[in-house]
């Protein structure tokens, strides 16, 4: 029979996942998640196998959270260009206001992991899918008689990009003002 945990795992979940996004997978330990916590080592082993197994889990919830901010903005406005502007505020205002700039932990893991794990590879290309097909799906409503498939589905991988590069760029601390307007200019490009 299965042990309760004596533990609030939301909130284990959570400082994990600032650790995680904060200092990466290799510069977090559990002891450190631990102290965060104040969980012991052994309960959090209990709880979740491994510190690669309690990551996954952080990076799996993180990786639905992106998937719910596009599409929750591909149903705001009346058009698809009202959506995507409201993307890539919502993209902006997230990055910029960020604790340290520390960017997108879905990106971070991507370019910790690169090759070496591929459950880490397959979730990030999986979300990264999931957003696109949710920009697309915005696209094809909005003129359903206009751009082929595979129109849509190249200007939503283009779209999902713009803001993935927006986010590399908060990182190297560029400024919200230029941010947005690199928003607004790549939008006004669309029109």
């Amino acid at each position: 029979m299965a042990r309760t945990r004596e533990f609030d795992d939301a909130m284990l979940r959570h400082a994990s996942r600032e650790l995680f996004w904060s200092n990466g997978f290799a510069n977090t330990s559990i002891g450190d998640i631990s102290a965060a916590t104040r969980v012991g080592n052994g309960s959090i082993y209990a709880a979740y196998g491994s510190k690669f197994d309690l990551f996954f889990t952080v990076l799996e919830s993180y990786c639905q959270t992106r998937i719910d901010i596009v599409s929750a903005a591909m149903a705001v406005g009346s058009t698809a260009e009202e959506s995507i502007r409201e993307f890539f505020d919502v993209i902006v205002s997230d990055c910029s206001n960020q604790l340290d700039r520390r960017g997108c932990l879905m990106l971070n893991s991507i370019a910790e992991f690169g090759g070496r794990d591929d459950r880490v590879i397959e979730l990030c290309r999986t979300t990264t899918e999931t957003m696109e097909r949710l920009v697309a799906e915005r696209l094809a409503d909005a003129s359903p008689n206009s751009p082929e498939v595979l129109d849509v589905e190249l200007l939503a991988s283009q779209i999902i990009l713009v803001s993935q590069g927006l986010i590399q760029m908060s990182k190297l601390q560029v400024p919200r003002e230029k941010l947005a307007a690199i928003a607004d200019a790549y939008c006004d490009g669309l029109a």
